[in-house]
């Protein structure tokens, strides 16, 4: 009797009956799946016409993407929206964004040097303009393709009331002539405003649906953000005033408060906001309490007020445009989802012929079906399920209706990762079955988990010893048992992977979690470097040449660095043991599921942090420089300035450096010494407002975005929590499954019957009319 037994099976239906499996995939189409191309329609046995099964196909393959099924119908243009929708144009289209973006790092001034530091004057390289400039035009130009195919498969009628589309278009318009002049006219020596760099991350955000409903969110509850950050700088505005009035410069006294501070309303409205955002307290009011201790009612009241009314307002505010986000957009995507499997279903029942119809009947031939469902673009665990759904129903009838059409269809809304596979095994008193049955136990995990932090343990005091310990005789007797001791454990670690392994199928068990993976390239990459090192060093222990190197402050990650950082990647297996608490798991999930839904949000904060990183670049590039040069003439340092506090390195010479300096301004410690440098460096109070605007945009939008999603997912995942659902899960579908309802039946003939190019309506009887 054979130890284990495995059906491959899922249970969607209240049932867990074995699948029909595909037959294999030729090398032809394993290719053709591995690049994303369009699988070829086959109706060599099927008397319906091509382009019937091509519409229903690609309505299909709209059902499968949630894409919108408001596009030319006709043979030709379904050909060019199918090969334009598919995985190898989409791919093409974000290498040639990520492309675009990049060349910020390499444009000059390039971000390729050791340091940003204006003192070491530092040596970029310079990329060849004419090579640069033939990629981005090259990117360019995809763009336009991009944009004037996608325009011409929706039509112009309808795609000339989309904003994205319009701004895309003119956007690249405008870059392309931008180029040509840059490259023909100015070439390299123009050192003046860039402006298509700073219009890149349109090209971006008009890529991503959920991007774009992102920002359709700001902008529903825009008036009433810019309303809250009005009443704050009225606020500001007020106080500062009253400042003005409260600590009157002083002609005798200049560390006053009036003079420190206040000395005007550009003063006052300046140290207010920063002390809006805490940065500067309590320096700024220590003048005045010196002098009065009743003076620290000012401050107070402001900061009360300010910070812990207004702020919570906007705050409040920006929550509640983007609470339900996802669960809107979902709802959304669920109803085109419908949409489109109703559409793929009507095509076939009305046949489109060449100026002909056919009987108008409510059902469709269950071969027909099959043919669409193997020609769609779909992934192969829910091609199977279909067609074993369809295989079924073909021992009942030949035929197949909307409503078991459209239940078959909702076998797309599975996460093939959340059904688990069935397994019937049977464990005989054998020697092998109970070292499978060690293998798979929590107890064996447990053990692999305790151990691999002891490994850590042991790396740190490694670690610790080197840097303790100058003489290399000493530092050996330390850590010679100790190194020994990890190397045993090194060794335990390859064995724990190749026993699970073994235990579970080497298969289901790298497949089933990627955690899985990632640990077992960690335990082999141990060993293979504790093997190596051996091998040259003859000892566990750190070398002689190695503790030299440390010793010397030469910046080389050596061997056995390498050995003890990958030694530590074995920390993470401590989560192992958060999911032991579900208010835990709980917020472990809603980190992770943050991370990898929160796309949409990152990415709109990341397309307003590059494009004011490149205005940044434009506006202060040497401005740093030039402060340096100055300081240098007059050698003087005053106290909390950027000067003394060193902040050379932090700039706007290069893309890069641009990078970190407008990350350091949203840390808010001390921003506002950035706005007194740049201030001084540009000679112009009106450089200030660059940098409050970012602190405006980061504190009032950016992280109130961010904490309106962690509670948004926080909410979801308690709910599945109470209803003893999975709550680790790989999309936000999988959260929010048990909020969606279906959509009403006369909401989709309502959206059939407003296809621009199909005539839906159930009195053509003759048939389905293209215009």
């Amino acid at each position: 009797m054979p130890g284990r037994q495995t059906v491959s099976s899922i249970n969607t239906d209240d049932e867990s009956d074995p699948i029909m499996l595909s037959p294999p995939i030729s090398m032809k189409n394993r290719l053709r799946n591995f690049f994303g191309i369009p699988k070829p329609i086959e109706n060599d046995d099927c008397s319906w016409s091509a382009n019937t099964l091509l519409c229903a196909t690609v309505f299909l393959e709209d059902a499968v993407n949630y894409r919108s099924i408001v596009h030319k119908v006709t043979k030709n243009y379904l050909l060019i929206y199918r090969w334009f929708s598919s995985s190898l144009i989409q791919k093409l289209h974000r290498i040639a964004l990520t492309i675009n973006l990049c060349l910020a790092l390499f444009e000059r001034p390039s971000s390729f040097s050791v340091t940003s530091d204006v003192r070491d004057k530092p040596d970029r390289i310079a990329f060849p303009y004419s090579l640069l400039m033939i990629i981005e035009g090259l990117t360019l130009i995809w763009f336009l393709l991009y944009i004037c195919t996608k325009t011409a498969c929706l039509g112009i009628k309808h795609a000339r009331k989309r904003f994205w589309f319009i701004a895309f278009f003119i956007v690249t318009i405008y870059s392309l002539c931008e180029w040509f002049v840059m490259i023909a006219i100015i070439r390299h020596i123009y050192d003046g405003v860039r402006l298509r760099r700073i219009l890149r991350p349109l090209f971006m955000i008009e890529s991503s649906q959920l991007m774009k409903k992102a920002l359709k969110a700001v902008q529903k509850d825009l008036l009433t953000i810019i309303a809250c950050v009005a009443m704050a700088l009225a606020h500001i505005l007020f106080f500062a005033i009253i400042a003005m009035f409260l600590f009157p410069r002083s002609e005798t006294v200049n560390d006053s408060e009036g003079s420190t501070y206040f000395a005007s309303l550009h003063d006052s409205v300046f140290q207010l906001l920063v002390l809006y955002s805490t940065a500067n307290n309590p320096d700024v009011m220590m003048p005045a309490y010196s002098d009065n201790r009743l003076n620290v009612l000012f401050f107070l009241v402001f900061v009360i007020i300010g910070i812990y009314w207004i702020q919570n307002i906007i705050t409040a505010v920006v929550y509640r445009a983007f609470r339900g986000y996802f669960l809107n957009s979902i709802l959304n995507s669920q109803l085109r989802r419908r949409l489109a499997i109703r559409a793929s279903f009507e095509i076939l029942k009305k046949q489109i012929l060449n100026g002909g119809s056919n009987e108008n009947t409510n059902t469709v031939p269950i071969s027909v079906v099959q043919i669409i469902v193997n020609s769609a673009s779909m992934n192969k665990w829910h091609s199977d399920r279909i067609n074993q759904r369809l295989f079924e129903l073909q021992f009942e009838t030949d035929v197949i209706d909307l409503d078991q059409y459209s239940k078959i269809m909702q076998l797309l809304d599975v996460n093939p990762k959340l059904v688990a596979e069935i397994e019937i095994q049977t464990l005989n008193d054998n020697l092998i079955d109970r070292f499978k049955a060690v293998g798979r136990s929590k107890i064996f995990d447990s053990i692999g988990t305790l151990f691999a932090l002891l490994s850590v343990l042991l790396a740190t005091i490694e670690v610790s010893n080197r840097h303790l310990h100058s003489e290399y005789d000493k530092l050996v007797a330390q850590t010679l048992l100790i190194s020994f001791a990890n190397l045993s454990l090194m060794i335990y670690f390859v064995f724990e992977i190749i026993m699970k392994a073994w235990s579970f199928g080497p298969d289901k068990f790298f497949r089933s979690s990627t955690a899985n993976i990632f640990e077992a390239v960690v335990a082999f990459a141990c060993l293979i470097l504790e093997i190596i090192y051996l091998a040259i060093h003859g000892s566990p222990a750190i070398s002689e040449s190695d503790l030299n190197i440390t010793q010397k402050q030469i910046p080389f990650l050596t061997l056995w660095e390498a050995l003890k950082t990958c030694n530590m990647l074995f920390i993470y297996r401590l989560v192992r043991f958060l999911p032991a608490s579900k208010n835990i798991q709980i917020i472990v999930g809603t980190v992770i599921d943050e991370i990898r839904n929160g796309g949409a949000f990152f990415g709109v904060l990341f397309s307003f942090y590059y494009a004011y990183s490149i205005l940044g670049m434009e506006l202060f590039r040497g401005a740093i420089g030039d402060l340096y040069t100055r300081q240098n003439q007059t050698n003087i340092l005053v106290c909390g300035t950027y000067e003394q506090l060193q902040y050379w390195p932090n700039g706007f010479d290069d893309f890069f450096s641009s990078f970190v300096t407008l990350y350091n301004i949203m840390i808010v410690n001390q921003w506002f010494v950035f706005v007194n440098a740049f201030r001084s460096a540009t000679n112009s109070k009106w450089s200030e407002l660059y940098f409050i605007f970012w602190y405006l945009f980061v504190t009032t939008i950016g992280l109130n975005i961010c904490l309106a999603l962690s509670g948004d997912i926080h909410d979801a995942k308690k709910k599945r929590a109470d209803e003893h659902e999975e709550l680790i899960v790989s999309n936000m579908f999988d959260i929010y499954r048990s909020q969606i309802n279906e959509p009403l039946p006369e909401v989709i003939i309502q959206k059939l019957n407003a296809h621009p190019y199909i005539d839906f309506r159930e009195k053509l009887c003759e048939g389905i009319h293209i215009t």
